[in-house]
């Protein structure tokens, strides 16, 4: 046995010595899968079951081999609060294992393991905005913060939630900023975490921050991002990965992103103001970008304009050539004209704007560090334009299209073809694992493989550490209870579907006693049903608002008798084991329905390549969001619960025992409620 792999056994037994510890062999081998493929540098997709403790199963091996040869590791999560877990809770206690403090020294002082936390720019609060905007509680939150992340912030500073809401947007870090050359740089929240993550070689972050580190790398000419040189990714929530890869490489022409480039030039018109006055150029420095701001504004209305003229969604362009014909496509394909007028006027503006700027800079002779506030705008608006320029003429498989976000007209490009993106930014460039609760469908990871690219070296589904067979109900509701909700949509009966689901959700709560989750896949058919529900006030019904789903949650986990009605963010991530939530109630079926233009072409393209798209794509991420949905339920030892299925299509068409066939295997399946709850001993007379 190696000696990074004889330093992870050695992590296991004083774990394992240790009273509070439950030892659980899956955990041990992950670990020991991990460091044979972090030292071979092979990459892998495992599913680790809830349960398993795959934090410290990453952790373990990740400190083994920065402890034995400096490695360099970086654990990626899908949400920050997860990253947070990690970076605050787990990470101690592997460190520990190690007989390292929580900074990773050892006891002779040489500092062998460095870990570091990092998020993305934007989840750090900004000392200068908060000297400005919350000067009150500059020194409280200084002295008490230990990362100036957005989670401290909230926790610190007790606000109500729509003031936390605008307060935190006002003082959390721009897009971009001076950087070196502003005077708090030193003692800035987010650079110090990046100085810190150069240096580290065990490193906690989420999928954003390791995707816009390799697409700084695809285009640098070293080859390495902001992270520097990496040995090995290890990816957890990797069932994610696809939302967070879609977020990433999209881009987006909307009055909101063309606001922030005025803002952004209020910027750098103060960072560099005092250069312009040494220059005697002071107000020809102010006419320029006054200029520029009148010129974005002048593409706003190029963009209203067009939005007057297309009220409905459109497809603009699409790659490859083969999908224009597609009849989904040809019926969404909008006349562009109008279009070219706003990504001129964005792209013209930005090009002037970043021109004179280096033209003004070269005149004024300024100072290295004026240089380097101006070069990080500059870059940033330089890619704008750059990218704008691209919106008709899109690459690889991917949709540019215009829509609505809220009352706004807005323009975007989506990447819909994630394979060959991700392969060349993440699979070709580091070894990588993947880890999730719920990574495989149907017992492989096929769907998986295909939607991101990846072709792991080493594949595995580890069991689950879980009894559902003596810890968990399936209910189903009894045929004919609740209407079809796709017959209910198209017979414009709806009214009497979400009367069903009440009545349904209303018995299911007041036989839990309180204690459900209830998912749902609309905001629409969410506050419907919500409004008709007959639930005693003895059994609180909390329903998640448009902002602060955070907050509802907390509220949820401390209630016990208290239900939660919940959309997208509670169907994976949410945690709250122990009897308060005793109940998760998957009321539909989530299905895509292709009417956006991303789907409509990821449909079109599947179809161009042979496959059929509801097979290929829109039931394999049903699955796989009825899998996290009921994942919610069994958390840790001693949970038990009931899984409701509230979809009569489960029962009526010939996906339904696909779906139920991902659930955990063994479990008893009922059609009364009452009966389902009894066999399960949740209630007590």
């Amino acid at each position: 046995m190696s000696g990074v792999q004889g330093r992870i056994e050695e992590a296991f037994r004083t774990l394992t010595a240790r009273s509070e510890f439950l030892l659980r062999e899956n955990q041990r081998q992950l670990a020991l899968i991990l460091g044979d493929l972090m030292q071979d540098s092979k990459s892998g997709a495992v599913e680790a079951p809830t349960g398993l403790g795959k934090s410290l199963a990453a952790l373990i091996p990740a400190i083994a081999h920065a402890e034995a040869t400096g490695k360099r590791t970086v654990i990626a999560t899908y949400t920050n609060v997860l990253a947070d877990q990690y970076w605050r809770k787990d990470l101690p206690l592997a460190l520990s294992l190690f007989g390292l403090d929580p900074k990773g020294a050892p006891e002779d002082g040489d500092q062998t393991v460095r870990p570091a936390f990092l998020i993305g720019r934007q989840r750090y609060a900004c000392l200068i905005a908060m000297d400005e905007h919350a000067p009150d509680q500059v020194d409280d939150f200084k002295a008490a913060t230990e990362l100036g992340t957005e989670n401290e912030f909230r926790r610190l500073v007790r606000k109500p939630m729509r003031e936390m809401i605008s307060l935190w947007q006002a003082v959390s870090a721009p897009p971009v900023c001076a950087a070196k050359a502003c005077p708090l740089y030193d003692d800035c929240y987010y650079y110090e975490a990046r100085r810190q993550a150069e240096k580290a070689n065990v490193i906690i972050t989420n999928h954003n921050v390791v995707l816009q580190d390799a697409i700084m790398a695809a285009v640098s000419d070293e080859g390495a991002g902001f992270l520097g040189k990496l040995d090995y990714i290890i990816i957890d929530e990797a069932h994610d990965l696809y939302a967070s890869a879609l977020n990433a490489l999209e881009f987006e022409i909307s009055p909101s992103k063309l606001s922030a480039l005025q803002a952004l030039s209020q910027r750098i018109e103060r960072e560099l103001l005092t250069a312009s006055i040494s220059a005697n150029a002071e107000g020809l420095w102010r006419r320029t970008t006054e200029e520029f701001r009148r010129d974005i504004e002048n593409a706003k209305k190029h963009l209203i304009a067009y939005g007057l003229q297309h009220t409905q969604n459109g497809i603009l362009a699409v790659a490859p050539e083969e999908v224009k014909d597609h009849p989904g496509v040809k019926q969404l394909t909008t006349p562009n004209k109008g279009v070219e007028d706003v990504t001129d006027a964005v792209g013209d503006a930005c090009r002037l704007f970043t021109l004179k700027t280096r033209n003004l800079l070269e005149s004024w002779e300024s100072s290295r560090v004026t240089q380097e506030a101006a070069r990080n705008y500059l870059f940033y608006i330089d890619e704008v334009a750059v990218t704008a320029d691209r919106l008709l003429t899109p690459a690889g498989v991917s949709v540019s299209f215009s829509g609505k976000s809220g009352p706004d007209s807005i323009l975007r490009m989506d990447t819909v073809g994630l394979d060959a993106p991700l392969k060349e930014l993440l699979w070709d460039r580091i070894p990588t694992m993947c880890l999730s609760a719920t990574l495989a469908l149907d017992g492989n990871f096929e769907f998986f493989q295909r939607t991101v690219g990846c072709q792991p070296d080493h594949q595995e589904i580890l069991p689950s550490p879980f009894d559902y067979a003596k810890d968990a109900a399936l209910y189903l509701p009894p045929a004919g209870a609740l209407p079809d909700p796709t017959l209910a949509r198209r017979n414009g009966t709806e009214e009497e579907y979400y009367a069903a689901l009440a009545r349904e959700l209303t018995k299911i709560i007041e036989t839990m006693q309180g204690r459900t989750l209830a998912l749902f896949h609309s905001r629409r058919e969410m506050e419907a049903v919500y409004q008709r529900l007959r639930v005693s006030d003895e059994w609180p019904v909390y329903i998640q608002p448009k902002s602060g789903a955070g907050a509802i949650g907390d509220a949820f986990k401390k209630r016990s008798e208290s239900s939660l009605f919940a959309l997208r963010s509670f169907w994976t991530g949410f945690d709250a084991p122990g009897e308060t939530l005793s109940c998760v109630a998957v009321v539909r079926v989530p299905f895509e329905v292709p009417f956006e233009p991303p789907a409509v072409v990821r449909m079109a393209y599947l179809a161009s390549q042979g496959f059929d798209p509801f097979q290929a794509h829109t039931l394999p991420m049903a699955k796989m969001m009825v899998r996290q949905g009921a994942g919610r339920l069994i958390r840790k030892d001693g949970d038990k619960g009931i899984i409701a299925l509230l979809d009569p299509r489960l029962r009526t068409k010939r996906y339904g025992e696909e779906i139920l066939d991902n659930l955990p295997s063994d479990m008893r399946q009922f059609d009364d409620i009452v009966e389902a709850v009894a066999w399960t001993g949740l209630v007590s007379e």
